[in-house]
């Protein structure tokens, strides 16, 4: 995919240069934010990602800023004014001095390679409890500490448990077994509500596919057959090992979550039109 090293940034709607872009070099700065997929210059799942951020500005008490059609405009206008097509756009609402900023910008992404999807990948636990999971907000402290982690242990990803001893989400994803014909995930109430993780529910229910929403206590992982990660940038990505256990990498209703969610990419950028394709 395209790599760059320096670029543009759109704030309030007005195009600058990344080097003016000084929202996350403050370590003082709390935001609301999201992150949205572009393939092919088309925003995946828009209306969802859309509909979160609004729900994390309610979540704080602020009213949404722009339209689902401004969003598009403004991610266009930011990927025209970088000559880039597939990477994921950052969205950031910073309030200053009563007044709220809004921020795009390319975060030049580095999505799993194709051996990650074959053989999976190894991850760790770590307990950590997000305060108002549902919304999405920067909480520096668990990112720094979650990435130390993952330096350290060379694992793809951290997954959280509560005080209790349960698994709630991954540190910037959502977590997935599979026992049986049956998936199994953390409720909701505990938990981000990802867009990619919403897809893989109602993807599998209307296979067939029977999906649980449960307390998973990080004792019965061993449990499991399976299990996945979901997200904007992983998408359905198959579970190596979880601290000392390992999981079936090839289980054949995970390869078929895999497909089917693939599939409803496909769909989601075959259907994209908008009035900001007018613009390009």
């Amino acid at each position: 995919m395209e790599r760059y090293t320096s670029g543009k940034v759109v704030k309030n709607g007005q195009v600058i240069d990344e080097s003016l872009f000084q929202v996350e070099s403050n370590k003082g700065d709390d935001y609301v934010y999201d992150v949205i997929r572009v393939i092919d210059g088309k925003p995946l799942f828009a209306e969802d990602h859309y509909n979160r951020l609004v729900r994390s500005l309610q979540g704080v008490g602020k009213k949404p800023v722009f339209s689902l059609e401004e969003m598009n405009r403004l991610i266009c206008l930011l990927l025209q004014s970088n000559n880039v097509r597939n990477d994921n756009v950052k969205i950031i609402i910073s309030s200053s001095n009563g007044e709220d900023d809004v921020y795009l910008k390319l975060m030049n992404a580095v999505y799993p390679d194709p051996e990650a999807y074959e053989n999976g990948v190894d991850t760790e636990f770590y307990m950590a409890v997000r305060i108002k999971p549902h919304i999405k907000r920067r909480n520096l402290a668990l990112r720094e500490a979650t990435n130390k982690i993952i330096e350290q242990d060379n694992v793809f990803e951290v997954i959280l448990t509560d005080t209790d001893g349960n698994i709630t989400e991954g540190s910037r994803s959502n977590i997935f077994f599979i026992r049986g014909e049956e998936v199994y995930t953390c409720s909701e109430a505990g938990v981000l509500q990802g867009v990619t993780r919403k897809k893989i529910v109602d993807i599998c229910r209307d296979n067939g596919i029977k999906v649980e929403e449960c307390t998973i206590p990080e004792s019965s992982v061993n449990s499991f057959d399976a299990g996945f990660i979901s997200g904007t940038s992983p998408k359905v990505l198959p579970i190596r090992r979880i601290g000392e256990v390992e999981l079936d990498v090839h289980n054949s209703l995970l390869r078929r979550i895999m497909k089917l969610y693939d599939e409803q990419v496909e769909k989601s950028c075959a259907s994209w039109t908008t009035e900001t394709e007018n613009h390009k």
